[in-house]
């Protein structure tokens, strides 16, 4: 269904129900993922690489719905919506999330250069 706000993932062991806004960024980690979530949470070590769960969201998600979301370098598919800084010279991204009711604030990092195409896609979003 392509209008849904669920991301649904399947493995053998598992089904997983994921609203999109719960979703902060998916880390590839080898042939696994850990999807961070915006309460602070992280579901580990799913058995899909990156590539494999970007290949679900467009699958299952409206043109609309997977606009939120955009791969950054390698290792990351970001949901744009929690986005807060970019700062390319010191190769981090900060996102602002919820956690128990307040606003917090988290980084990852990322080489120059995806967070360079990461500012384009936002402004072009």
């Amino acid at each position: 269904m392509k209008d849904q706000k669920v991301l649904v993932i399947r493995n053998k062991s598992e089904v997983l129900y994921l609203q999109l806004d719960d979703i902060l960024y998916i880390q590839a980690d080898g042939n696994y993922c850990n999807i961070n979530l915006a309460d602070g949470g992280v579901i580990n070590t799913l058995t899909y690489q990156r590539a494999e769960i970007a290949r679900m969201l467009e699958e299952q998600l409206s043109k609309e719905a997977l606009s939120r979301f955009t791969l950054l370098g390698r290792s990351y598919l970001v949901n744009t919506d929690y986005v807060l800084r970019i700062q390319p010279g010191k190769q981090l991204l900060t996102f602002r999330m919820n956690k128990y009711g307040t606003i917090k604030k988290i980084s990852i990092k990322a080489t120059a250069n995806a967070l360079q195409q990461l500012e384009i896609f936002m402004e072009n979003r």
